[in-house]
Protein backbone atom coordinates (compact mmCIF):
# COMPACT_ATOMS: atom_id res chain seq x y z
CA UNK A 1 0.00 0.00 0.00
CA UNK A 2 1.50 3.39 -1.05
CA UNK A 3 1.98 6.20 1.47
CA UNK A 4 -0.84 8.11 -0.59
CA UNK A 5 -3.30 5.62 -0.03
CA UNK A 6 -2.36 4.77 3.82
CA UNK A 7 -2.71 8.54 3.96
CA UNK A 8 -6.15 8.92 2.17
CA UNK A 9 -7.43 5.87 4.68
CA UNK A 10 -6.25 7.99 7.72
CA UNK A 11 -8.31 10.61 6.43
CA UNK A 12 -11.67 9.21 5.83
CA UNK A 13 -11.25 7.32 9.26
CA UNK A 14 -10.83 10.47 10.85
CA UNK A 15 -13.53 12.43 8.77
CA UNK A 16 -15.78 9.62 10.11
CA UNK A 17 -15.14 9.78 13.45
CA UNK A 18 -15.35 13.31 13.25
CA UNK A 19 -18.48 12.75 12.20
CA UNK A 20 -19.85 10.26 14.74
CA UNK A 21 -18.47 12.60 17.04
CA UNK A 22 -20.83 15.39 16.19
CA UNK A 23 -24.19 13.27 15.87
CA UNK A 24 -22.87 11.57 19.08
CA UNK A 25 -22.63 14.76 21.03
CA UNK A 26 -26.16 16.06 19.18
CA UNK A 27 -27.61 13.13 20.43
CA UNK A 28 -26.13 13.89 23.92
CA UNK A 29 -27.29 17.13 23.99
CA UNK A 30 -31.00 16.65 22.47
CA UNK A 31 -31.69 14.01 25.46
CA UNK A 32 -30.22 16.68 28.31
CA UNK A 33 -32.61 19.46 26.69
CA UNK A 34 -35.25 17.20 25.82
CA UNK A 35 -35.51 16.41 29.78
CA UNK A 36 -35.08 19.78 31.00
CA UNK A 37 -37.69 20.89 28.90
CA UNK A 38 -39.84 17.94 30.55
CA UNK A 39 -39.51 18.55 34.29
CA UNK A 40 -38.48 22.31 34.34
CA UNK A 41 -41.52 24.65 34.52
CA UNK A 42 -43.27 26.59 31.95
CA UNK A 43 -43.16 30.38 31.49
CA UNK A 44 -46.54 31.42 31.98
CA UNK A 45 -46.19 34.66 30.22
CA UNK A 46 -46.74 37.24 32.77
CA UNK A 47 -45.69 40.22 32.80
CA UNK A 48 -43.03 42.19 35.40
CA UNK A 49 -44.60 43.36 38.13
CA UNK A 50 -41.69 44.54 40.48
CA UNK A 51 -39.11 43.10 38.36
CA UNK A 52 -38.50 39.72 37.76
CA UNK A 53 -36.54 38.98 40.55
CA UNK A 54 -39.54 39.81 42.94
CA UNK A 55 -41.71 37.73 39.99
CA UNK A 56 -40.38 34.76 40.47
CA UNK A 57 -40.50 35.47 44.51
CA UNK A 58 -44.06 35.93 44.38
CA UNK A 59 -44.64 33.24 42.26
CA UNK A 60 -42.49 31.04 44.21
CA UNK A 61 -44.89 31.69 46.91
CA UNK A 62 -48.43 31.82 45.34
CA UNK A 63 -48.23 29.52 42.75
CA UNK A 64 -49.64 26.17 43.08
CA UNK A 65 -47.13 23.39 43.80
CA UNK A 66 -47.65 22.26 39.84
CA UNK A 67 -50.71 21.06 38.46
CA UNK A 68 -50.75 16.87 38.79
CA UNK A 69 -50.95 14.50 36.09
CA UNK A 70 -53.49 12.28 37.82
CA UNK A 71 -55.86 13.29 40.23
CA UNK A 72 -54.43 13.70 44.24
CA UNK A 73 -55.12 10.44 45.87
CA UNK A 74 -58.40 9.76 47.82
CA UNK A 75 -57.22 8.91 50.97
CA UNK A 76 -55.42 12.49 51.20
CA UNK A 77 -53.39 13.11 54.31
CA UNK A 78 -55.03 14.82 57.69
CA UNK A 79 -54.73 18.81 57.54
CA UNK A 80 -56.01 22.04 60.23
CA UNK A 81 -56.80 24.90 58.94
CA UNK A 82 -57.64 28.07 61.02
CA UNK A 83 -59.33 31.27 59.95
CA UNK A 84 -60.16 34.31 60.89
CA UNK A 85 -62.09 37.57 60.08
CA UNK A 86 -61.31 41.47 59.02
CA UNK A 87 -57.74 42.23 60.09
CA UNK A 88 -56.96 46.32 59.73
CA UNK A 89 -53.96 48.10 60.89
CA UNK A 90 -55.84 51.68 59.74
CA UNK A 91 -58.01 53.88 61.82
CA UNK A 92 -58.61 53.59 65.14
CA UNK A 93 -56.08 50.36 65.17
CA UNK A 94 -53.31 52.42 64.23
CA UNK A 95 -53.55 54.78 67.71
CA UNK A 96 -53.66 51.39 69.55
CA UNK A 97 -50.41 50.02 67.65
CA UNK A 98 -48.88 53.52 68.06
CA UNK A 99 -49.63 53.24 72.29
CA UNK A 100 -49.44 49.29 72.32
CA UNK A 101 -46.84 48.11 69.61
CA UNK A 102 -47.44 45.85 66.82
CA UNK A 103 -47.76 43.00 68.42
CA UNK A 104 -50.15 44.07 70.85
CA UNK A 105 -53.46 42.71 68.86
CA UNK A 106 -52.06 39.03 68.38
CA UNK A 107 -51.18 38.92 72.28
CA UNK A 108 -54.20 36.62 72.71
CA UNK A 109 -55.39 35.00 69.91
CA UNK A 110 -51.39 33.76 68.87
CA UNK A 111 -52.12 30.70 70.98
CA UNK A 112 -55.40 29.66 69.26
CA UNK A 113 -53.49 30.14 66.42
CA UNK A 114 -50.44 27.57 67.48
CA UNK A 115 -53.76 24.26 67.71
CA UNK A 116 -53.23 24.48 63.73
CA UNK A 117 -51.04 23.80 60.86
CA UNK A 118 -52.26 26.66 58.90
CA UNK A 119 -53.79 30.01 59.36
CA UNK A 120 -55.27 32.52 57.02
CA UNK A 121 -56.84 35.67 57.55
CA UNK A 122 -58.30 38.60 55.31
CA UNK A 123 -56.54 41.81 55.54
CA UNK A 124 -58.02 45.45 54.49
CA UNK A 125 -55.99 47.92 53.14
CA UNK A 126 -52.24 48.19 52.01
CA UNK A 127 -49.13 47.71 54.21
CA UNK A 128 -47.34 50.87 52.06
CA UNK A 129 -45.40 54.39 52.79
CA UNK A 130 -47.25 56.53 50.58
CA UNK A 131 -50.00 58.14 52.37
CA UNK A 132 -51.55 59.65 49.05
CA UNK A 133 -55.05 57.46 48.26
CA UNK A 134 -55.40 56.28 44.82
CA UNK A 135 -57.61 58.31 42.37
CA UNK A 136 -60.46 55.21 42.62
CA UNK A 137 -61.05 54.65 46.11
CA UNK A 138 -63.54 54.26 48.81
CA UNK A 139 -64.90 56.47 51.25
CA UNK A 140 -62.70 55.28 53.50
CA UNK A 141 -59.30 54.56 52.99
CA UNK A 142 -56.85 52.05 55.03
CA UNK A 143 -53.37 51.35 55.59
CA UNK A 144 -51.13 50.07 57.91
CA UNK A 145 -47.06 50.32 58.43
CA UNK A 146 -44.72 47.82 56.92
CA UNK A 147 -43.81 46.89 60.96
CA UNK A 148 -47.29 45.59 61.42
CA UNK A 149 -46.44 42.26 58.71
CA UNK A 150 -43.56 40.64 61.47
CA UNK A 151 -45.73 40.29 64.01
CA UNK A 152 -48.21 38.71 62.30
CA UNK A 153 -46.05 36.09 60.76
CA UNK A 154 -44.49 35.50 64.34
CA UNK A 155 -48.42 35.01 65.74
CA UNK A 156 -48.70 31.94 63.18
CA UNK A 157 -50.84 33.47 60.43
CA UNK A 158 -49.43 31.83 57.24
CA UNK A 159 -51.60 33.12 54.55
CA UNK A 160 -53.00 36.71 53.77
CA UNK A 161 -56.27 37.30 51.77
CA UNK A 162 -55.78 40.77 49.46
CA UNK A 163 -59.30 39.85 47.68
CA UNK A 164 -61.10 43.26 48.93
CA UNK A 165 -62.32 46.30 48.63
CA UNK A 166 -59.47 48.26 50.48
CA UNK A 167 -56.31 46.94 49.19
CA UNK A 168 -56.25 48.93 46.36
CA UNK A 169 -56.71 52.42 48.54
CA UNK A 170 -53.47 53.23 47.52
CA UNK A 171 -53.26 52.02 44.18
CA UNK A 172 -50.88 49.58 42.83
CA UNK A 173 -47.64 50.90 44.33
CA UNK A 174 -49.39 49.96 47.60
CA UNK A 175 -50.45 47.13 46.28
CA UNK A 176 -46.78 46.14 45.06
CA UNK A 177 -45.25 47.41 48.04
CA UNK A 178 -47.85 45.50 49.79
CA UNK A 179 -46.64 42.46 48.46
CA UNK A 180 -42.89 42.79 48.65
CA UNK A 181 -43.52 43.62 52.47
CA UNK A 182 -45.05 39.82 53.13
CA UNK A 183 -42.95 38.30 51.20
CA UNK A 184 -40.05 39.58 52.87
CA UNK A 185 -41.39 37.76 56.31
CA UNK A 186 -42.81 34.61 54.50
CA UNK A 187 -46.08 35.43 55.08
CA UNK A 188 -48.35 34.04 51.14
CA UNK A 189 -50.32 35.98 49.71
CA UNK A 190 -53.54 35.34 47.09
CA UNK A 191 -56.40 37.23 45.61
CA UNK A 192 -54.64 40.14 44.45
CA UNK A 193 -51.51 40.40 41.49
CA UNK A 194 -49.52 42.25 39.01
CA UNK A 195 -52.18 40.83 36.55
CA UNK A 196 -55.89 38.78 36.28
CA UNK A 197 -53.14 34.89 36.15
CA UNK A 198 -51.68 36.18 39.12
CA UNK A 199 -54.45 37.97 41.04
CA UNK A 200 -57.04 34.40 40.67
CA UNK A 201 -53.97 32.07 40.55
CA UNK A 202 -55.18 29.19 43.70
CA UNK A 203 -52.96 29.71 46.88
CA UNK A 204 -51.56 26.20 47.04
CA UNK A 205 -50.16 25.46 51.08
CA UNK A 206 -48.66 21.67 52.32
CA UNK A 207 -48.47 20.67 55.63
CA UNK A 208 -45.49 19.00 57.16
CA UNK A 209 -47.71 15.59 56.67
CA UNK A 210 -48.01 16.45 52.66
CA UNK A 211 -51.50 17.60 52.93
CA UNK A 212 -52.18 20.82 50.53
CA UNK A 213 -55.05 23.01 50.66
CA UNK A 214 -55.67 25.23 47.74
CA UNK A 215 -57.05 28.71 49.21
CA UNK A 216 -58.96 30.78 46.17
CA UNK A 217 -60.25 34.19 46.73
CA UNK A 218 -62.78 36.55 45.17
CA UNK A 219 -63.74 40.06 46.02
CA UNK A 220 -67.63 41.45 44.90
CA UNK A 221 -68.43 44.59 46.13
CA UNK A 222 -64.92 46.62 44.96
CA UNK A 223 -65.04 49.13 41.83
CA UNK A 224 -64.12 47.30 38.52
CA UNK A 225 -61.26 49.96 38.51
CA UNK A 226 -59.34 48.15 41.05
CA UNK A 227 -60.01 44.41 39.65
CA UNK A 228 -56.75 43.08 38.13
CA UNK A 229 -56.89 42.95 33.63
CA UNK A 230 -55.07 40.69 31.54
CA UNK A 231 -51.60 43.23 31.83
CA UNK A 232 -53.01 45.28 34.66
CA UNK A 233 -52.41 44.93 38.65
CA UNK A 234 -55.29 44.97 40.95
CA UNK A 235 -57.30 42.07 43.24
CA UNK A 236 -59.37 39.31 41.85
CA UNK A 237 -63.01 40.23 41.12
CA UNK A 238 -66.01 37.73 41.24
CA UNK A 239 -67.04 36.47 38.12
CA UNK A 240 -69.18 33.14 38.19
CA UNK A 241 -68.44 32.99 34.73
CA UNK A 242 -64.59 31.94 36.19
CA UNK A 243 -65.69 30.16 39.41
CA UNK A 244 -65.79 26.81 38.00
CA UNK A 245 -62.21 26.68 36.27
CA UNK A 246 -60.52 28.36 39.15
CA UNK A 247 -61.60 25.96 41.21
CA UNK A 248 -61.32 23.23 39.37
CA UNK A 249 -57.57 24.31 38.75
CA UNK A 250 -58.06 24.37 43.00
CA UNK A 251 -58.77 20.77 43.13
CA UNK A 252 -56.35 19.42 40.44
CA UNK A 253 -53.22 20.91 42.82
CA UNK A 254 -54.74 19.88 46.26
CA UNK A 255 -56.24 17.89 48.67
CA UNK A 256 -58.94 20.33 49.96
CA UNK A 257 -60.24 23.14 48.41
CA UNK A 258 -60.68 27.06 50.31
CA UNK A 259 -63.15 29.60 48.93
CA UNK A 260 -62.57 33.17 50.80
CA UNK A 261 -65.36 35.54 49.31
CA UNK A 262 -65.63 39.10 49.62
CA UNK A 263 -69.11 40.08 49.67
CA UNK A 264 -72.53 41.19 51.19
CA UNK A 265 -73.25 44.53 52.97
CA UNK A 266 -71.46 46.12 55.49
CA UNK A 267 -73.10 45.97 59.24
CA UNK A 268 -75.92 43.85 58.05
CA UNK A 269 -76.53 40.53 59.47
CA UNK A 270 -78.84 39.72 56.41
CA UNK A 271 -77.80 37.21 54.06
CA UNK A 272 -78.19 38.63 50.51
CA UNK A 273 -79.30 36.35 47.50
CA UNK A 274 -76.30 37.16 45.42
CA UNK A 275 -74.22 35.53 48.35
CA UNK A 276 -76.13 32.56 48.14
CA UNK A 277 -75.94 32.86 44.25
CA UNK A 278 -71.98 32.69 44.76
CA UNK A 279 -72.13 30.01 47.52
CA UNK A 280 -73.96 27.96 45.25
CA UNK A 281 -71.80 28.18 42.36
CA UNK A 282 -68.55 27.76 44.58
CA UNK A 283 -70.47 24.03 45.83
CA UNK A 284 -70.88 23.52 42.82
CA UNK A 285 -67.25 23.67 41.76
CA UNK A 286 -66.34 21.83 44.25
CA UNK A 287 -65.02 23.36 47.24
CA UNK A 288 -65.01 21.87 50.56
CA UNK A 289 -65.61 25.46 52.49
CA UNK A 290 -66.72 28.72 51.63
CA UNK A 291 -65.76 31.69 54.11
CA UNK A 292 -67.08 34.91 53.40
CA UNK A 293 -65.86 39.08 55.09
CA UNK A 294 -66.56 42.31 54.24
CA UNK A 295 -69.82 42.55 56.35
CA UNK A 296 -67.77 42.95 59.68
CA UNK A 297 -70.46 41.61 61.79
CA UNK A 298 -71.43 37.37 62.02
CA UNK A 299 -73.80 36.23 59.78
CA UNK A 300 -75.45 33.00 59.78
CA UNK A 301 -74.04 29.65 58.23
CA UNK A 302 -75.62 27.43 55.82
CA UNK A 303 -74.84 23.67 54.53
CA UNK A 304 -75.34 23.54 50.65
CA UNK A 305 -74.95 20.07 49.88
CA UNK A 306 -73.31 19.17 52.70
CA UNK A 307 -70.37 21.75 52.09
CA UNK A 308 -70.77 24.80 55.03
CA UNK A 309 -70.91 28.08 53.77
CA UNK A 310 -70.10 30.74 57.02
CA UNK A 311 -71.61 34.14 55.35
CA UNK A 312 -69.28 36.03 57.73
CA UNK A 313 -66.72 35.85 60.10
CA UNK A 314 -66.92 39.41 61.34
CA UNK A 315 -63.85 41.16 62.61
CA UNK A 316 -60.51 39.89 63.99
CA UNK A 317 -58.22 42.83 64.35
CA UNK A 318 -60.18 46.02 64.33
CA UNK A 319 -61.95 48.68 65.95
CA UNK A 320 -65.75 47.88 65.96
CA UNK A 321 -68.11 51.23 65.37
CA UNK A 322 -70.83 50.03 67.01
CA UNK A 323 -71.61 46.96 69.28
CA UNK A 324 -72.65 44.15 67.22
CA UNK A 325 -68.99 44.46 64.93
CA UNK A 326 -67.70 43.77 68.62
CA UNK A 327 -68.66 40.09 68.37
CA UNK A 328 -66.78 37.51 66.16
CA UNK A 329 -65.87 33.93 65.20
CA UNK A 330 -62.63 32.14 64.23
CA UNK A 331 -63.23 29.04 62.60
CA UNK A 332 -61.03 25.65 62.95
CA UNK A 333 -61.56 23.35 60.26
CA UNK A 334 -60.27 19.64 60.38
CA UNK A 335 -59.69 17.72 56.85
CA UNK A 336 -59.32 13.97 56.49
CA UNK A 337 -59.64 11.79 53.42
CA UNK A 338 -60.49 14.59 50.69
CA UNK A 339 -63.46 16.74 52.74
CA UNK A 340 -64.06 18.47 55.55
CA UNK A 341 -64.57 16.22 58.55
CA UNK A 342 -65.12 19.18 61.58
CA UNK A 343 -65.77 22.60 62.29
CA UNK A 344 -65.35 24.57 65.61
CA UNK A 345 -66.43 27.86 66.28
CA UNK A 346 -64.95 29.87 68.40
CA UNK A 347 -66.57 33.35 69.68
CA UNK A 348 -64.51 36.29 70.00
CA UNK A 349 -64.90 39.71 71.32
CA UNK A 350 -62.85 41.89 69.15
CA UNK A 351 -62.35 45.53 70.88
CA UNK A 352 -59.81 48.33 70.71
CA UNK A 353 -57.55 46.74 67.36
CA UNK A 354 -57.37 43.20 69.56
CA UNK A 355 -59.28 39.55 69.48
CA UNK A 356 -60.03 38.15 72.57
CA UNK A 357 -61.25 34.62 72.66
CA UNK A 358 -64.66 34.28 74.60
CA UNK A 359 -65.90 31.88 77.81
CA UNK A 360 -69.09 31.43 80.17
CA UNK A 361 -72.32 33.37 79.36
CA UNK A 362 -70.70 35.74 76.64
CA UNK A 363 -69.55 33.15 74.31
CA UNK A 364 -72.59 31.06 75.00
CA UNK A 365 -74.45 34.49 73.84
CA UNK A 366 -72.28 34.43 70.30
CA UNK A 367 -73.03 30.69 70.13
CA UNK A 368 -76.49 31.19 70.45
CA UNK A 369 -77.36 33.67 67.96
CA UNK A 370 -75.31 31.76 65.31
CA UNK A 371 -77.94 28.80 65.95
CA UNK A 372 -80.48 30.97 65.44
CA UNK A 373 -79.03 32.32 62.41
CA UNK A 374 -78.30 29.03 60.87
CA UNK A 375 -81.56 27.73 60.45
CA UNK A 376 -80.74 23.42 59.41
CA UNK A 377 -77.93 23.58 61.21
CA UNK A 378 -76.81 20.92 63.80
CA UNK A 379 -74.74 22.54 66.99
CA UNK A 380 -73.01 21.32 69.24
CA UNK A 381 -72.16 23.18 71.63
CA UNK A 382 -69.70 22.89 74.86
CA UNK A 383 -70.82 25.66 77.27
CA UNK A 384 -67.76 24.37 79.13
CA UNK A 385 -64.96 25.10 76.81
CA UNK A 386 -67.29 28.58 75.10
CA UNK A 387 -66.93 26.96 71.51
CA UNK A 388 -68.91 24.57 69.09
CA UNK A 389 -68.51 21.80 66.66
CA UNK A 390 -71.00 21.82 63.34
CA UNK A 391 -72.04 18.49 62.80
CA UNK A 392 -71.57 17.82 58.99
Amino acid sequence: MTRTLQSRLKRQRARRQAVFLVFGCTAVVGMVLLVFTLTSPHYNGESSYAGAEAQAAEEAIARPQGRAQAPLSLEAPPLSLGVGGDVTFGLAVADVIASEGTAYPWTDISPLFGAYEIIAVNMEGPLCRDDIPASVQSSVCLRGDASCAAPMADAGIDAVCLANDHIMDYGTAGLEETLNVLRAEGLASFGAGCNLVAAERPLVLEAENGAKVAMVSFCDVSSPAREAGDDTPGIAGLSLERIGETIGAAETDAHYTVVLAHWGEVGSQEITQRQREIAKACVDAGADLVVGYHPHVVQGIELIEGVPVIYSLGNLVFSPESETGKSAIFVGCRFNGGGLTGLEIVPLDVDGGKPVPLSGERAVDVLNYLKTASPGVDFDMSPVTGTANIML
